[in-house]
């Protein structure tokens, strides 16, 4: 049974005429004919009595017409909630981040997505970028932005924003009036990280590696706010984006000095690969790439 049908079984019945059927909906006769023979054929009973002129229900075509009508304006209350929901009026939108990115880039997107958007209901869930991409695989997230992620079957990755990564020292620290070092030169220096998991910590490992040695653990934490307060008070070093510290560097509590290595990450808007991307959905990512397109980079 199609809805064509349906609607065409309806204006037939409305109009007691398939001639005039055909033309209300400007499509040939002998369309509208075949399409309720079909529905006709599927039920098992004839629906109309063919007259010399016109056509008239049979008792069965009057016991359907009012379940048609519903199915009807049931489609029609469905094709409202999709215009409503296509028109930004409502609507949920789920996403998926890391606490690294939460802190410079995001807030500044969700305060421009919610002034433009009120009638949106936005949830952020917080996690390590493999955490993320957990629940972004299980369909429990709409989009995700994170870093360093790689595609696969499951998720499609567009790039977004490459961050340079700083060395952040306390603001007394020897260093901190230098403009630039090498990494070298905090290997004998105890580092503040994120936990396992979290793409920051990856980078700082390869980074440090690359450099020729490994870097000596004082504490883990699982927020970048967490890693800024123990580098404030003394009890190591850490790397992040420069963009996460800007607050902090305005009010003279840390200091951020540019590597010579230039470490860096990937900033990425994540989906799940083949799934509808919706108009909210679409809409915060063009958000995304406005402010990452306006964000102050480091020459």
């Amino acid at each position: 049974m199609e809805l064509r049908q349906l609607e065409m079984f309806l204006e037939a019945a409305d109009r007691r005429s398939i001639t005039a059927a055909a033309q209300a909906l400007y499509v040939a006769q002998p369309s509208v004919s075949a399409q309720i023979a079909a529905l006709e054929r599927e039920l098992g009973y004839p629906l109309f009595d063919r007259l010399p002129r016109g056509v008239r229900l049979t008792e069965v075509g009057r016991a359907v017409l009012p379940h048609a009508r519903q199915i009807m304006r049931q489609v029609a209350e469905i094709r409202d909630s999709i215009d409503a929901l296509e028109g930004l009026q409502r609507g949920r939108l789920v996403l998926g981040t890391m606490p690294t990115v939460t802190a410079h880039l995001i807030p500044t997107v969700i305060k421009a997505f919610r002034e433009e958007f009120p009638a949106i209901d936005l949830r952020v869930v917080e996690s390590s970028a493999s955490g993320i991409l957990e629940e972004l695989a299980a369909h429990r997230l709409d989009l995700a932005v994170v870093t360093n992620a790689e595609p696969s079957a499951q998720i499609e990755v567009q790039p977004l924003l490459t961050e340079e990564l700083y060395a952040i020292v306390p603001v007394n620290d020897p260093l901190a009036g230098r403009p630039e070092i090498d990494l070298r030169e905090l290997s004998d220096r105890p580092f503040v990280v994120l936990e396992a998991g979290f793409s920051l910590r990856s980078v700082l490992w390869e980074s440090c590696k690359s450099a020729g040695f490994s870097p000596r653990i004082a504490q883990e934490m699982s927020s970048i706010q967490g890693i800024k307060g123990l580098v404030e008070i003394g009890m190591g070093v850490s790397i992040a984006p420069r963009m996460s510290i800007d607050q902090e560097e305005r009010l003279g509590l840390l200091k951020a000095i540019r590597l010579r290595q230039r470490p860096h990450r990937e900033l990425e808007i994540v989906t799940s690969r083949g799934a509808y991307v919706s108009r909210s959905a679409a809409e915060f990512i063009a958000i995304c790439r406005r402010m990452a397109a306006t964000m102050r980079m480091e020459p």
